[in-house]
């Protein structure tokens, strides 16, 4: 029997990434047919209807899912690293509702100011992640010591905190609520080619850029000492991460809304099935979270039509007991 290394393994899956997404351009509340998908997608002549669905609807949509689950997967796993632990993601840390609260303010001040703010709409989310996520750290910290139950309960305060300041400026701003509520709770609903572009670039260069320290955050895993041992500067390190993953989760927050549970759940599953070298996990996890966030996206348009459920939603119910498993099994394995 022929062995293969993991990291091959990982390759030879990727060609069924593409098989993945073709397939998920077929359901709907209109079913197309995998014949007519692949027309339309060559440039071959289908219906107008059925271009307009695929091409304009769909497709765009399914990328912006595989953006969005990969960014935030690869920032859940670069956090766990930094911080060397397993609850560590930009949900959990608040960062995800800093950054929610930014792109609010960005669209609350283009309504009522300049109509031109709304293109900034990342750089506010970034400002606001960046502050959310300091705050986590600095009320956690003890010392030079980050325990896990303070990092949880400081992340509790702070998305509270920010999710207080997202409902101030719904109303203050006479935003619609109910607009604006789906969208926080995670929708790739409305999805521009603009929005795909720079969340994709986005996502690819964070996969790539993490895979590349993927060494230094192994020397991590093993102890700050062990890693000064081998010439990495741990402070610095902890900061470009902080910085690097506080922008991508703000880019693909202000294009997809709060979306729990990918860079928590994700990065775990990586490693238990391509092993903890993060030169391997992580692009693992950027495949893996955004086949996940698809899935859950297409379960949300699907399941309930006509009606769509906010991806956020979906992916709560299924991450959840996937990381209550993940949990218990860490736990006998200690």
């Amino acid at each position: 029997m022929v062995k293969i290394s993991k990291g091959r393994a990982f390759l030879i899956a990727l060609p069924f990434l593409a098989i993945f997404a073709l397939l998920n351009l077929a359901f709907g509340s209109v079913y197309i047919p995998i014949t007519d998908i692949f027309k339309a997608l060559v440039g071959l002549k289908v219906s107008n209807t059925q271009s307009i669905i695929i091409l304009q609807l769909r497709l765009p949509r399914i990328l912006l899912g595989l953006g969005v689950g990969a960014a935030l997967s690869v920032t859940g796993n670069s956090f766990q690293a930094m911080m060397k632990n397993p609850l560590a993601d930009p949900y959990i840390l608040g960062v995800s509702a800093g950054a929610a609260f930014g792109a609010i303010l960005a669209n609350v001040l283009a309504q009522m100011y300049d109509p031109n703010l709304v293109f900034y709409t990342w750089i506010f989310a970034f400002a606001s992640g960046i502050l959310a996520a300091m705050i986590t750290y600095l009320v956690a910290k003890k010392g030079r010591k980050l325990p896990v139950t303070e990092l949880i309960l400081s992340g509790v305060i702070v998305n509270l905190m920010f999710g207080a300041g997202v409902t101030f400026l719904i109303v203050y701003g006479w935003r619609n609520v109910q607009l604006t509520s789906f969208w926080l709770l995670g929708s790739l609903a409305g999805s521009g080619w603009n929005s795909v572009i720079f969340v994709g670039m986005t996502a690819v260069a964070m996969t790539l850029f993490f895979t590349i320290i993927g060494k230094y955050l192994n020397a991590m895993i093993a102890g700050e000492e062990e890693a000064s041992y081998v010439g990495v500067k741990v402070e610095r390190l902890k900061i470009i991460i902080f910085i690097v993953g506080t922008f991508t989760t703000a880019v693909a927050v202000s294009a997809s809304g709060i979306i729990g549970f990918v860079g928590l759940i994700i990065p775990h599953i990586a490693r238990m099935l391509f092993g903890a070298d993060h030169r391997i996990s992580m692009p693992a996890s950027a495949v893996l979270g955004g086949v996940f966030l698809v899935v859950c996206d297409t379960i949300a348009r699907t399941a309930f039509s006509p009606s769509e459920m906010p991806i956020g939603t979906i992916t709560a119910l299924i991450g959840s007991p996937i990381f209550i498993y993940i949990l218990r099994r860490r736990a006998k394995i200690v």
